[in-house]
């Protein structure tokens, strides 16, 4: 190899399997200094990826293939870095000067996600891959680990002053600033926007109480550390407060992921002082906390691989007792949590931003199992899809509806659309004439939860033309054999529905004391487990069956 090649690929000799040189450029991709590298084992660092799966691809398998090619044997591989990350990298293997068992070995890393590009730190992703190193690797001596995560507050106000270039020149010039700070006590990444971590690996053999101080007395320092202004590349002075968060022992910790959040949630502790401080973490993380975590971090993946379910409650009639429509509900058997809450994923989704295309997906499915239905000859009742009132606003919504309509052929007027209220509206003016859209598409309009969502009689006043049907919250109905109170307000929302023209459905009737008081107060419609619960694709088709036949016989 020449000297250009040996400057610009990171490269490395070995004999008989062990490192005997390696290159600056080599160093610099992994982070290990040439003393730590040569005379170790390259097996150690490298793994190759194998083209078949018969066989492990190893690197005496590598080296033989070289002396039958006189160009040298190409392969894919990961190489690890000093943060235990595995960098997916292309080898190039050939016979080094003086042959025999030398070989002389070239890189060229494919991607590599785990440096930030703005500071030039290792990322969140280094961090994770290197405590979940020593978190696993029983022959790593670490008796202690410290977590420490901190945000500058109100960094945005940066950009805004003075320009984003500046904004990523304080940002470089932090992560400077927190590497002296930490040198030889620490690792500093930086994990996105302005939040920093410092991984504290304690390699001394501390008590747990000396590592405790050991960790306050870093975190004093860098409390000090950080009060005094930064100044950058112009000379700029700037001055900001952070926010620091603190994980306990390593011992509290199973996993990353509850090291991590529990850091964060003590750092989201310390925002609340709008003053540079750091916060403990509670030794357990609860419960809560990591399940909404996994949930973001999953919902989108669960969408994307359809590991949501359709299911279908039943809709009746009271005066009939006919099946008049069915409600589609979402379903998601986690993994690792089971059964998640509707409640919970539907909010993840309004959190993160995904309730329009999760609201389309659920769309789009409900309108294929339509028409799978009537090619099976069963013709189903009207099915009510829930929306939310951030998505019926959106411009765009009715063209995507449309698009789906056309590309299923599905017969709008099986389609129902309930309108959920699970968040304030932004911009009424969009809302009303979507729902007028939607009427004129050939959809009916029902109002959910209605009674439990603080401006829902407004929306009633204002859109009642457009309304097919209200539908009474399960909470007014819960106690209505038990109290005047709540008898008296299903009777006056059924009455509602009257004077507005529309249907009027209660949802959460379990028994039959409960079915015969709304009947009596000339409800129209019912849904809850009395009837049945939310039934599966094959369950609902048997539904739909026996439903056709019952009214087949009454017919005759």
């Amino acid at each position: 190899m020449n000297d250009i090649e040996n400057s610009l690929l990171p490269a490395v000799t070995v004999n008989n399997g062990i490192v005997t040189t390696c290159n600056d450029t080599f160093t610099e991709l992994i982070g290990f200094s040439p003393l730590e590298i040569i005379g170790t084992r390259l097996e150690d660092k490298l793994s190759i990826v194998a083209d078949i799966e018969e066989d492990k691809f190893t690197l005496k398998q590598l080296f033989s293939g070289v002396s039958s090619s006189e160009l040298g044997m190409f392969t894919m591989g990961t190489i690890k870095d000093k943060c235990h990350y595995a960098l997916p990298v292309k080898v190039h293997c050939h016979y080094a000067q003086g042959g025999g068992d030398t070989f002389r070995l070239c890189f060229r890393v494919l991607e590599n996600k785990s440096k930030d590009c703005i500071t030039g730190l290792p990322n969140g992703v280094a961090m994770r891959a290197r405590v979940i190193h020593h978190l696993q690797n029983p022959a790593v001596s670490v008796s202690s680990l410290g977590l420490i995560i901190l945000s500058v507050d109100n960094f945005s106000t940066i950009n805004f002053r003075y320009g984003f270039e500046v904004g990523d020149d304080y940002l470089s010039v932090l992560g400077k600033t927190l590497q002296a700070v930490a040198q030889g006590v620490g690792f500093v990444v930086r994990y996105a926007n302005a939040k920093f971590g410092i991984l504290v690996e304690d390699y001394n053999g501390l008590s747990s109480q000396q590592f405790s101080a050991h960790i306050a007395q870093f975190c004093h320092t860098l409390c000090q550390t950080v009060a005094k202004p930064l100044i950058l590349d112009n000379n700029l002075k700037i001055s900001k407060y952070f926010s620091i968060g603190v994980s306990a022992q390593r011992s509290f910790y199973d996993s990353y992921f509850a090291m991590e959040i529990a850091t964060e949630t003590a750092m989201l502790e310390a925002k609340k002082h709008s003053v540079t401080k750091y916060c403990l973490a509670t030794t357990q993380t609860t419960d809560d906390l990591l399940t909404n975590k996994l949930i973001i971090d999953e919902f989108p993946r669960a969408i994307e691989l359809h590991q949501i379910n359709i299911h279908y409650q039943p809709q009746y009639e009271f005066s009939s007792g006919k099946l008049i429509g069915l409600e589609a509900l979402s379903r998601w058997c986690h993994k690792e949590l089971g059964n998640v809450s509707p409640d919970v994923f539907v909010g993840v989704a309004e959190d993160i931003g995904l309730h329009f295309e999760f609201d389309l997906w659920v769309f789009t499915q409900v309108c294929c199992q339509i028409v799978e239905w009537q090619a099976l000859g069963i013709e189903p009742p009207r099915v009510a899809i829930n929306i939310s009132f951030k998505t019926l606003e959106m411009a765009i919504f009715i063209s995507r509806i449309s698009d789906v309509i056309k590309q299923t052929n599905c017969p709008t007027r099986l389609i129902e659309i309930e309108v959920t209220e699970t968040a304030s509206i932004n911009n009424i003016k969009t809302l009303g004439d979507n729902i007028l859209e939607v009427k004129k598409l050939g959809i009916n309009i029902a109002v959910d939860d209605f009674g439990s969502g603080y401006s829902s009689l407004s929306l009633v006043r204002t859109f009642h033309l457009s309304l097919n049907k209200l539908k009474i919250d399960r909470t007014l109905i819960h106690n209505i054999c038990n109290t005047a109170l709540d008898r008296e307000f299903a009777k006056h929302i059924i009455g509602l529905g009257k004077v507005l023209q529309v249907k009027v459905l209660v949802e959460g009737v379990e028994t039959r004391e409960q079915h015969d008081l709304l009947k009596q107060l000339g409800c129209d419609y019912a849904q809850g487990y009395y009837f049945a619960k939310a039934l599966s694709k094959q369950q609902t088709e048997q539904l739909i069956r026996h439903e056709l036949l019952q009214d087949n016989i009454t017919s005759y």
